[in-house]
């Protein structure tokens, strides 16, 4: 793999720097955004960044056995859609979403587990280029020869359901939620049928929106600030959310903010809030 291009402690490039290196023939661009998220925003921007290959890990690159969505596939079938896609070892890749900072760390986390590190998010994803100006498409390039990707190594980032229960009362480890706290408290029905209300006893509420300004997250600094206050420099971080997708926003803004334990729980509180043997708690009002 050729050194990167980016800078490994932000994981982030700008619309300019883009727009500069669109045409680099060893840059190819990823759009990963999520056609049916619950989260949804009514007024996520259309048209795609010229160039750009679409990059669904809900359908595609997905664990398609799993009762979960969004699931995590094998190292193998990992590698072999990516290179499906055209992408080639010693390439550079940008990822980016239609709502600023949503699903695009979710990418930029499956790689990294994946042992790839060439990768950057577009900071304020599509809403930010279209807002500064830049051109867009109606549709997305097609990869007409397969690519030679090969997955470095995988470095278990993700954790199943076991982990984090073993984790619960482990004191080195805390368990994060990137929820809002009406589902985190349980005082808000969930959004998939089926769900429990709560959340993982011993976790923390730490809403993926409190760490974003207008689709952007936040500086170093107030993200190191927020985590500190969090709670006090914990050996690992494992962060959760509803199916596995702003839970790796808080990744993404830990790993900036310094620290580098990171993990997140594949199935989340899709896979958690289903199985009734696994132990929940709420907050009272």
């Amino acid at each position: 793999m050729t050194n990167s291009v980016f800078d490994n402690t932000d994981f982030q490039v700008d619309c300019t720097w883009l727009k500069q290196h669109l045409d680099d023939t060893n840059l190819v661009v990823l759009d990963a955004s999520m056609d049916n998220s619950v989260n949804k925003s009514k007024d996520q921007s259309c048209g795609v960044i010229p160039g750009a290959i679409r990059f669904d890990f809900s359908k595609h690159i997905v664990d398609v056995t799993a009762a979960s969505p969004n699931t995590m596939p094998s190292a193998h079938v990992f590698e072999d859609k990516i290179q499906q896609l055209g992408i080639n070892q010693d390439l550079h890749l940008v990822v980016y979403d239609k709502q600023g900072l949503f699903s695009a760390a979710r990418a930029w986390f499956m790689f990294k587990t994946m042992g790839f590190d060439n990768v950057a998010i577009l900071r304020g994803g599509l809403p930010a280029w279209q807002q500064q100006g830049f051109d867009v498409v109606e549709n997305y390039a097609i990869p007409t020869v397969k690519g030679n990707f090969k997955v470095q190594q995988d470095k278990q980032l993700f954790v199943d359901k076991h982990y984090v229960l073993n984790a619960i009362n482990n004191d080195d480890i805390q368990i994060v939620d990137a929820r809002g706290y009406g589902r985190f408290s349980g005082q808000e029905a969930e959004p998939r049928e089926g769900m429990r209300s709560g959340h993982i006893p011993n976790s923390l509420n730490l809403h993926y929106a409190s760490l974003l300004e207008q689709g952007e997250l936040l500086d170093k600094a107030t993200l190191k600030q927020i985590f500190n206050e969090l709670v006090p420099a914990p050996k690992e971080f494992i962060f959760s959310c509803g199916s596995g997708v702003t839970a790796c926003i808080l990744a993404l803004a830990a790993e900036i903010a310094g620290f580098d334990n990171v993990k997140v729980y594949d199935g989340s509180w899709s896979e958690w809030g289903k199985d009734k043997l696994l132990p929940i708690d709420t907050v009272s009002n």
